[in-house]
């Protein structure tokens, strides 16, 4: 009885962690129905560890499911946005900060090995694999905090947070600025430059926030003045 019940919790989250991955970098958009029987055939597992593997991921809050039974990538509002936004943006910069001091040679050289495959992403134009490298920079940051409850409470809010860096990636505009954050970022690490990691954090994220502000703003005005002209036409 003990090996099924972990036979089950196995496959349950082999599941999990399938999709949880594919929702964090992007691959299953925001508001995209998940069908039990794709899963099914995509991961070879049955039913009920999917069921189970919903379950957690609407916990998560990176799901919804209706009352009906159907299940969607949850779709954030502008105010999720703007609430995450102060959490990474009194969150982020101290990581950074404790990063470039305690960061050791290894991780170091791992970070170095992260940003020039952002680099490479930026020129390829390859927008899938730019999401995960960016994740892992961001996140590999809070790790090398190596503080263990700034990376507790990042780690909470990480997976809601790839909703709202996956939207500003989505801004084709943002894409060469953006690398050229990371890198600034990433010499103030290396150099051990703590207050100046600290800062140049803080103004990424900020101009994170400006440009999806800025798109969102436009993106409303155009949905109002389409719904006044088909008002009129009416």
């Amino acid at each position: 009885m003990k090996s099924k019940i972990n036979q089950s919790k196995t496959l349950q989250n082999h599941v999990y962690e399938y999709l949880h991955e594919k929702i964090v970098n992007g691959f299953i958009p925001p508001g995209q129905r998940i069908v039990e029987e794709k899963v099914a055939q995509e991961t070879g597992v049955s039913r009920s560890p999917i069921r189970e593997a919903i379950r957690r991921l609407n916990s998560d809050g990176l799901v919804s499911v209706s009352p009906r039974g159907g299940v969607r990538v949850y779709r954030p509002t502008f105010s999720d946005f703007k609430y995450l936004y102060e959490c990474r943006l009194g969150l982020e910069p101290t990581a950074a900060y404790y990063a470039a001091l305690r960061m050791n040679e290894k991780q170091r050289n791992h970070l170095k090995n992260v940003v020039e495959e952002m680099n490479l992403m930026v020129e390829k134009k390859d927008l899938e694999k730019l999401k995960y490298f960016s994740t892992q920079f961001h996140f590999f940051i809070v790790e090398a905090s190596e503080n263990p409850y700034l990376m507790k409470m990042m780690k909470q809010l990480y997976s809601l947070m790839s909703f709202y860096r996956n939207a500003v990636l989505n801004i084709p505009m943002r894409l060469e600025d953006g690398a050229k954050e990371h890198q600034a970022v990433w010499e103030a690490i290396q150099t051990g430059n703590g207050k100046a990691a600290e800062e140049l954090m803080r103004a990424h994220i900020q101009r994170d926030f400006q440009f999806y502000s800025s798109i969102y703003s436009d993106r409303q005005s155009e949905d109002s003045n389409t719904l006044k002209n088909s008002v009129k036409n009416v």
